[in-house]
């Protein structure tokens, strides 16, 4: 870093993700964090959130994440990413979700988690 880039952090996905352990999670979570992109990060509670509610099915993180920065209005991408992730954390556990707790369990498509019928995913 000190190298190619001054000692500066890079500005870019591109040029995060060329240094050495950082992939594209991580360099999502510097350029929302530190520079203040509008850009999600998925993590594993992202990931479990987008597919529960159907707010961004997907296979993989990168489809998540694709389909969340389509469906969330941009006004609101920046701190999604840090909702998403503490409702996931906190709320929307993987093996114990609290959906008493739930303000949006009305939108959970796992019924075998919560007991719910089964919500249509919104669009």
């Amino acid at each position: 870093m000190l190298e190619q880039h001054g000692g500066e952090v890079p500005h870019s996905r591109t040029a995060l993700e060329a240094l050495p352990g950082v992939g594209r999670k991580t360099a999502n979570v510097v350029l929302n964090t530190a520079f203040g992109e509008a850009t999600i990060a998925v993590d594993t509670h992202i990931f479990r959130v987008a597919n529960r509610t159907g707010l961004a099915p997907g296979k993989t993180p990168l489809a998540v994440e694709r389909e969340l920065l389509q469906a969330v209005p941009e006004e609101f991408l920046h701190a999604a990413h840090h909702w998403l992730i503490l409702h996931g954390r906190y709320v929307c556990k993987a093996r114990k979700p609290d959906c008493r707790r739930c303000s949006i369990a009305d939108l959970c498509a796992y019924p075998e988690k919560t007991g719910a019928p089964p919500a249509s995913p919104p669009r």
